[in-house]
Order: structure tokens, then sequence, then C-alpha cells
């Protein structure tokens, strides 16, 4: 992972943005740094009786110990200051890691195909939304990035997997008893999960060779997240696959269920058309299912050109249009103003994540019926569309 470390100056960044960030490398860095102590500790235990007799050194090891043990009390106390979790939605990890990959693919080195393997069972995971996306994409182009180009394909697969105690102790990570959806990345041809091919975060931390100081820190971050989420991230062991695993709590999906658990309010149900225009693929997926789930129907847009075309050849059948503010092509701003002149009463609800509602403004003084900043949670945009949708139109 060669790519520059965060950059927390960037101010197309959100304040809740940079705070995510820091809470998630804070958590990574915590529990590695308690690892890392622990194993300090073990050592010292193991070099008692080779020091006994020998006063000084005793005394040394002695002192030691008391560093290490009052480190690893101030590292609880910190730990219950990083321990708080983001808002989060109920999301099926299917969709959300199809768009992951669909966008991974336009970056990919040439020669490396990209292939993404699904058991085809729902899997239910309570995630910040657009967080988890971002860590995952950026695992993947990480791993694509350290094979050789010779290697030709990377493949990632989704097991839903019942991880035991004896599992959890096995890659001494935290993961509670329970079902888990594993995303794992293979070098060829993937293979069911095995927990015994895999090595804990903290262990295959400490194999890896060559790596450098932002390597490291984005491993750590990305083990924040999953942490922050009940999951963890493992290595694969010397010689067998996967490179790595990504496990995450998730419920199976009933059959008789017809909205996300937390999207279950009547009153955010609809049947009316929208047309999604944004050029991430990932947010495609993710936004696509929740609204077919309450009811609607989507349409799907992938820059402001296709959105105009789409709209001019569909009159009177678009209730609702999805804009993002920034996309090749035609963005946001002449996009709306274009959608504007073929029907007056259109309405636009626009959202970015780099763009202010400030810098909207002369589009929302326009008519836009609103804003939303990126990331939003889903719940959040399925209040703010059936809103939209309970006032007449102008």
């Amino acid at each position: 992972m060669t790519r520059p470390l965060f950059d927390l100056t960037d101010r197309t960044l959100s304040g809740d943005e940079r705070l995510a960030t820091l809470l998630a490398l804070s958590r990574g860095t915590h529990a590695a740094l308690q690892a890392l102590l622990q194993n300090v500790r073990s050592y010292h235990d193991l070099i008692a009786d080779d020091v006994e007799g020998h006063p000084a050194a005793e005394g040394y090891l002695q002192n030691a110990r008391q560093l290490v043990d009052r480190a690893l009390l101030w590292l609880d106390a910190y730990g219950q200051t990083v321990a708080g979790s983001e808002d989060t939605d109920k999301v099926d990890l299917r969709p959300l890691l199809e768009g992951v990959v669909q966008r991974c693919r336009r970056i990919l080195p040439e020669g490396l195909e990209l292939t993404v393997e699904n058991t085809g069972e729902p899997a239910i995971v309570d995630c910040a939304v657009f967080q988890l996306q971002e860590t995952l994409l950026d695992i993947l182009e990480g791993c694509a990035e350290a094979l050789p180009a010779e290697s030709g394909a990377l493949t990632v697969r989704v097991d839903q997997v019942q991880l035991s105690q004896g599992d959890a102790g096995v890659l001494r990570c935290q993961c509670e008893p329970g079902l888990y959806g594993v995303i794992h990345l293979h070098a060829g041809p993937a293979e069911a999960f095995r927990p015994g091919a895999c090595l804990g975060f903290w262990d295959g931390m400490a194999r890896l060779q060559g790596s450098d100081a932002a390597t490291d820190l984005r491993l750590l971050h990305a083990a924040g997240v999953f942490q922050a989420h009940g999951g963890e991230l493992f290595f694969g062991r010397d010689g067998a696959a996967p490179i790595l695993a990504i496990a995450l709590p998730i419920e199976a999906k009933r059959k008789d269920m017809q909205v996300e658990p937390d999207l279950d309010d009547a009153d955010l149900l609809g049947s009316e058309t929208i047309l999604l225009v944004d050029d991430e693929d990932m947010i495609w997926d993710v936004i696509t299912d929740m609204l077919q789930e309450l009811g609607y129907s989507v349409i799907l847009a992938g820059n402001g050109l296709e959105a105009v075309e789409i709209y001019r050849s569909n009159p009177g059948a678009i209730d609702l249009v999805m804009l993002d503010m920034l996309m090749p092509e035609l963005d946001g701003h002449d996009t709306f103003f274009q959608l504007k002149a073929i029907d007056p009463k259109v309405r636009v609800l626009l959202s970015s994540g780099y763009v202010s509602e400030d810098d909207a403004r002369d589009v929302l003084d326009a008519g836009a019926v609103g804003f939303l900043q990126k990331p939003y949670r889903m719940v959040d945009l399925a209040r703010r569309i059936r809103a939209i949708f309970d006032q007449p139109r102008p």
C-alpha cells in the first residue's frame, strides 16, 4: 500500500470524517501496542530464570516489568476513550462489496483481473457504511498493488462462517462466537474460508517483511475500523491462501424481511421513481438496495449527461433526482440547470462529500429541494426522501 497516508489537512474532509479516521487509527494502534507489550511481558517471564542469582539483572528486570505494567494500565484507560461507536446502518454486505470491487477495477494494474464470489445469501452487517466502503477499497487497492504482475487474478470471496470460541483462540482475536461474513482475498482461485489457514492480525503484523511505516499505519487503521464493527482483520499463513481475510459479524436476512431493521418505519415506504446520479458505483449498490427495499423504483445514471438524457426521454416518469455535485463530463451544478430547463418543476436532492451546502447555495436558491453531506446514514436519506415526497410539487 504505497499511497500517501491520510491527509487530515485535506479541506474536502468533513470534521466527522477526520474524527472517524483518527478514532479508527487510534483503536488499531492501541490494540497493537497492547499486544506488543503483552509479548514483552511474556519474554520477561521467560528470562526470569536466567537472571536468578544476579541481583543487578533481577533489579533491571523488575523495573522493566513495572514499566510495562504501567504502560498497559495507561493503554487500558486510553482504550476506553476511543471505544465509542459511529452512527451505523444495517445493510447487505454483498452489494456493498460489489460496489467497492467495481470502483477498484478502474485502477487495477494492467493485466490483473479482479473477480468477486458471493455465497448468494444476504448478509446484514451493522456498519458505518461510507467508512467501511473506503476501508475495504483501501485493502483491495493495497493487495492489488502488492501482487506481482504475473499473478493474473485477484479473487474476492465472501463466506458466511460460524466462528466458535475455539476459532477465536486459534486466531488470537477478540471476536465473539457467532455468525460472520468473511471477505477473503486470494491470488488466483478462491477456496472456502478456514480459520486454520489464517493468522491473527497481531501475529501477521509481526511477520510482515519489508513493509514501510505507511503500510503499517494503513493496516492499523483498517484493523481499528473492523474492530469497531466487532470484527477483525487476519493474514494468510505462509504459503497458504488467503492473502488477507476480514471477518464482520452479520445476521442472516429473513425471507419475510421487507426493509432493513433500521428502516422499519412504515412512513418511510414509497412507490415513486428515483433517478440516482453518481459516478461512484459503490454508492449505487448500497443506496439502490435500500431504496428498493423501501418500495421505490430506481434508475441509475453515471454522469450528468446521462442523467439529462434519461430525464428528457422519460417525461413525467421520474419523481426525484438524487444528484451528486462532482462528476465527470457534466457536474451537478450544470446538470441541475439543464434538468430545470427540461422541467421547471423537477425535484432534485443534492449530495456531495467534497462540496459544502454553502458551495451549492446558488443551486438550492434556484429550486433544489435539499442537500445531504456525505457520508450520511441510510435512515437519514430515507427520511429526507419521504419528507420531499410528502410535500406537494411546486
